[in-house]
This record gives structure tokens, sequence and C-alpha cells, in this order.
């Protein structure tokens, strides 16, 4: 079944299998993902973590769960709240869909505004806006994320009628043992990417996944969470061991890539400390969306400004 599901013609993303049970996809940068996603065979459960933006992807989860486990996905994970990883619940809400209690919250919260940010004439305001700045855009990189983000906007615009905001169902507070022989657990450690994180381990196999918290040659965004845990949290998961680590965005990584990312915030906030505005240091610069580590400056010195006493 596996070496069939191989040769699907899958448009969104790269599916690859890690293990026995576990399948890693991988959002194309030609496609309308943008997130990464997993499956994970938990014996009578498929499990997908993290559902995706636009529903046009999220079916193609949906396929590819009966193509590599058998069977279609019977519970979904929601990593955090922003919408890059969770606009293709409404194909899921046949099951449970599991985050972390605030994550749940967050989302019941942020509904009236959320739904404005995916009505039909938001986001037409959105695509011209991100038109204007295309054109104005002064380097191949820049240039080349906004053409992803348009993608992306696009699709969304197109299914905008058929498209319902859909919040995760289940919350859970610190760690939920998943069914199955994979030893596979949900976790949070709390603020990070956002103030509220989910991460999936699976014990046997070594493997974790991590949402936003770990990204492979991306310029991190750090907006909406605490810069300082996030360090903590990455020695958490770092307890966890594992060998294999399925990124938010980007390749499959390895703890070299989460040494990646503390070594992104350590430098945001010793820069973030100083008077100087420095150069984004050379080792980023090929990372994807190099220009979002000016905003990540502007917040963190915010941030830190708003926490002195």
């Amino acid at each position: 079944m596996v070496d069939e599901a191989r040769n699907l013609p899958f448009d969104h993303y790269s599916f690859e299998p890690l293990d026995d049970g576990i399948t890693f996809g991988e959002a194309r940068s030609e496609g309308t993902a943008l997130a990464n996603t997993c499956l994970v065979d938990l014996d009578n459960v498929t499990l997908a973590f993290d559902t995706s933006v636009t529903l046009r992807s999220a079916r193609e989860i949906q396929a590819a769960a009966v193509a590599f486990t058998g069977r279609p996905v019977s519970l979904s994970v929601n990593s955090h709240w922003h919408l890059d990883h969770m606009l293709g619940n409404q194909l899921f809400s046949d099951h449970p869909i599991h985050a972390t209690r605030r994550t749940l919250e967050i989302l019941l919260e942020k509904r009236n505004e959320n739904e404005r940010e995916i009505s039909r004439p938001k986001l037409l305001e959105d695509i011209r806006e991100l038109e204007r700045r295309r054109q104005s855009a002064t380097t191949d990189m820049a240039r080349a994320h906004l053409e992803i983000v348009l993608r992306i906007n696009r699709a969304i615009f197109e299914e905008a009628d058929e498209l319902r905001y859909t919040p995760p169902t289940v919350g859970f507070e610190s760690e939920l043992p998943l069914p199955g022989n994979l030893g596979a657990s949900l976790f949070t450690f709390g603020s990070g990417h956002t103030e509220s994180d989910a991460v999936l381990f699976l014990r046997k196999s070594r493997v974790l996944c991590a949402g936003d918290l770990v990204v492979a040659d991306n310029n991190l965004s750090l907006g909406s969470g605490d810069p300082e845990h996030w360090l903590t949290v990455l020695d958490q998961i770092e307890e966890l061991r594992p060998e294999r680590i399925v990124t938010g965005h980007g390749h499959l990584g390895t703890l070299e890539t989460l040494n990646a990312v503390r070594d992104y915030l350590q430098t945001v906030l010793r820069f973030a400390s100083e008077d100087a505005t420095p150069e984004m240091p050379l080792r980023f610069g090929p990372w994807r969306e190099a220009t979002q580590f000016a905003a990540d400056l502007t917040f963190v010195r915010s941030w830190l400004a708003g926490r002195r006493p």
C-alpha cells in the first residue's frame, strides 16, 4: 500500500513514510498547503497533525490518510491557533479535533476576527495589498515569498463561500496519551511560538511533530508568543530525545534543526537588548521569509520593554 501511495499525484504535499505508521507531509512550495502535516496510524485510529490552510490541501490529507493507512482520519490535532495549521478543520469535523485547552480558547475568542479574515471582502483587500507589495519587492527572495502568500490567499478566496471556520473540539492541559503501540502522546510546554503550542511525540520511533516551534530554513515568526520561554520549550523538547522532527514549515528536521531555531531566538533576543540596529546575520540569509527578521527584532524590543519594571 505504501509503495503504491508514494506514486499518487499529490499536488500540495510531498508525502514520505518515516517509519511504520508514520508519514510526513511536507508542503510543496508550488501548492496551497503552506504548513506541513503528519499522518500517524494508531492501530484503529488515523491521526492528522495539523489540517492545512485550504480545503483543497486538506482534502489531500484525507486522501493520503486512506492511501498510507488504509482508513480515513479519525482524530486530528491543531499544533497552535494560526490559520495555516487549522483552517482545514472543517473537513475533519466529524471526529475529535484536539488542541491545548488555551489554543481552543483562543480560537473561540478570535472567532469573529478570524471569520472576518477569511471573508471575501477582506481576502480581496489582502490580495490587492499583496500584489502591491510584490510589485515593489526589491529582492527575488521577497518576491518569491509574496508569490506563495498570494497563491494561498487566492485559493482561500476561491473557497470562501464553502469555507466554515471550525475551532478544535477537545482541549488538553499538559499531556494526553494516545492509543496504539507507538507510545504516542500530545504534550504542551507552555508559551513559545504562540501562547500555547502542542507537540506530538512518538516514543517508539523517536519522531516528534513540533508545529512551528521548530521550522527548517525559515525565519521564525515571533509576534504571537514568548521568545524567552520558547528557549525553555526547546530544552524540554530536546529532553525527549527525538531523532527526527516534523517541522511546521520546511524539510524534515533533527536536533540540528532545533539548535538552529535556538540560535535564531538567542540572536534576536541579544540584538533586541542592544541600542544599535544590526544587520541580519549572514547565516540566516538563505532562510525563507528573510524579511521576517526585522519584524521579529521590532516585536522583541517592544515585548522586552513591556516586561521591564
